[in-house]
């Protein structure tokens, strides 16, 4: 299963570790769960059907200049959450998600996500 979010906005990790203050975390939070239900609602995705364990792949395309990979963790846990919260894998915890790939590159400022 694949669909495309948009991005509400591009959040590196770095900025996470010099602790934001909770009211961004929640606003953040709130924005991506949004993308991911809008997203998946648009694209008719309904709940993965398994197999579980899933491995997760999130494609960040960018404009500009773009994160390094391991920045991206931030990110792909908030479309994780919202995964959870759309209903569209039970939980993210390791007996419904293994692993995640994080790949950066060029593009419109959207993460393609894939479960398999």
């Amino acid at each position: 299963m694949t669909f495309t979010i948009p991005l509400p906005e591009k959040i590196s990790l770095n900025s996470q570790l010099g602790r934001v203050h909770w009211t961004i975390r929640d606003r953040q939070n709130r924005d991506f769960q949004t993308a991911v239900f809008l997203a998946a609602h648009q694209s008719q995705i309904s709940a993965f059907s398994g197999p579980f364990p899933c491995h997760i792949e999130y494609r960040f395309k960018m404009r500009g200049r773009g994160l390094d990979s391991s920045n991206l963790a931030y990110m792909a846990k908030l479309v994780e959450d919202g995964l959870v919260h759309s209903g569209i894998i039970p939980d993210d915890c390791p007996k419904y998600v293994r692993a995640m790939t994080l790949i950066t590159e060029k593009g419109e400022d959207e993460v393609e996500v894939t479960l398999r």
